[in-house]
């Protein structure tokens, strides 16, 4: 106090005892005024810093410049010996980790990546480190704790620890760690406040770094898919042009074998005609019947001519899809099988309003081609039936089928239904070039679907067919 003041109320107190308690309790209130003008000055300066913090936060810093930053800023705050962020190994069940940034006093040892290992704190501590207790200890030898917990702090010369748990999001990251190194030290409430705030904005940056490590790792996820996709596209571009070069290769082997095979195939046919016209008296009837046997054979090879290049126009021809009523497809194809043969008894049961989406053309010839071999495999029978209906998959899709009560065939066979060239019965019984059902089976691929069969022996066949993927009706 002022000695001149002193020296004024002592004029005034006549008595010396009442002036020395005047004195005494002048000085106690001036040292509670010194304190509170201490813990002023100290909540400006604490306010100061963590408006710091928050402006790092709203800038583009990584944790570890943040970090670093705060830690030196609270040490020089607190006159600590040391502040240090240290952090759990992830799956380590909180009993391992290491510090990752501090600021220490020079007098002292750095702790930075010196792996702690202490086996009882995630069983005992880390629960309630996550549920945000704070630890003040003001001399490590005389506050209660464990043999070991003293052996970790004091391998790193602490004599008293304030420790704050820091958070990103519910998870216990790790913890904001201030140590006094020289000697013990009471914390104020004011400085567990301060360290309780930094501890909490320092959360927000973890939180950042997730969200920011999340983000990257999408964006590098969709980098790749991009790069998948432009390797997949071109790949489609080369399979693309391959398949261009086919088709053209194609081309001029379907003109080869209809003009360069074609003409022997004539001029074999023509003169065995020729032959059997001319030299039939000078012929035998066993060279008769071989020219009627090569003249077959050669009808039968422009045959397999014919169905094979009708099979490569399925294939490369130009799709138009639009509306098709297939039930007045499937009415007229069999109206021509019946004028074809008016004296067979043929039930034919057509189901009304059967709409699909589909190139006409292309759909035509698939039904002539099942219910062909509807008409082809009953004809052994005196009456008969054929059906053309739809039903539902479980995914909602429509399947179209054609039903006979003909000749059926042997499923250990159905493999070999849609190769080409592929037959199940003798041709004698059943003539044809085992072509129709590989044609059926290319239209419908080309519309996105799928066809299969069943059938038994003698007791008839059913065609199913789809033309739409599966998933479209899901």
């Amino acid at each position: 106090m002022n000695p001149e003041i002193l020296v004024r109320l002592q004029n005034l107190c006549r008595d010396q005892a009442a002036f020395e308690m005047l004195k005494q309790i002048l000085a106690e209130e001036a040292q509670q005024f010194e304190q509170e003008i201490n813990q002023a000055h100290f909540r400006v300066e604490q306010q100061k810093a963590l408006f710091r913090v928050i402006t790092r936060l709203r800038q583009p810093l990584d944790t570890e410049t943040i970090f670093q930053a705060t830690a030196r800023e609270v040490r020089q705050l607190l006159k600590a010996d040391r502040v240090g962020m240290f952090r759990f190994y992830p799956n380590s069940g909180w009993d391992d980790g290491e510090f990752v940034s501090e600021d220490v006093d020079q007098a002292f040892s750095s702790a930075m990546a010196q792996k702690v290992h202490d086996h009882c704190f995630g069983d005992q501590f880390a629960l309630h480190y996550q549920q945000g207790r704070i630890q003040a200890v003001s001399d490590i030898y005389n506050y209660g704790l464990s043999d070991c917990h003293i052996q970790i702090l004091s391998q790193f010369q602490i004599r008293a620890n304030l420790v704050v748990p820091l958070l990103q999001g519910q998870n216990l990251w790790g913890l904001l760690c201030i140590h006094q190194c020289r000697a013990p030290r009471e914390w104020q409430a004011i400085e567990i406040e301060f360290a309780t705030q930094i501890a909490s904005h320092l959360g927000v940056a973890l939180q950042h770094a997730e969200l920011l490590a999340d983000l990257q790792a999408e964006v590098q996820e969709r980098q790749q898919a991009e790069q998948a996709v432009q390797s997949l596209n071109q790949g489609l571009q080369r399979a693309i042009i391959e398949l261009q070069a086919v088709n053209k290769e194609l081309e001029a082997f379907s003109y080869s074998v209809s003009h360069d095979l074609r003409a022997p195939l004539r001029s074999i046919d023509g003169f065995s005609q020729a032959l059997l016209e001319d030299c039939h008296d000078q012929l035998n009837a066993n060279g008769q019947d071989y020219l009627r046997r090569i003249r077959a054979a050669t009808q039968r090879m422009g045959q397999l001519i014919d169905d094979l290049l009708n099979l490569s126009r399925v294939t490369r021809s130009e799709m138009y899809l639009e509306p098709v009523d297939l039930s007045l497809l499937a009415s007229s194809i069999c109206t021509e099988l019946q004028q074809s043969q008016p004296e067979r008894q043929v039930e034919f049961v057509i189901q009304t309003g059967l709409l699909a989406q589909g190139d006409i053309r292309l759909l035509r010839v698939l039904l002539v081609n099942l219910l062909n071999n509807a008409w082809k495999f009953t004809s052994k029978h005196t009456q008969a039936r054929i059906e053309f209906r739809v039903s539902k998959s479980e995914s909602g899709v429509p399947v179209y089928f054609v039903r006979d009560d003909g000749a059926g065939f042997d499923m250990t066979y159905t493999h070999k239904l849609f190769g080409p060239f592929q037959r199940l019965h003798n041709m004698r019984d059943f003539p044809g070039n085992g072509i129709g059902l590989a044609t059926v089976q290319r239209i419908v691929h080309r519309h996105g679907g799928r066809v299969w069969a069943e059938g038994e022996v003698e007791r008839g066949a059913t065609f199913y067919f789809t033309l739409v993927a599966e998933e479209a009706g899901a």
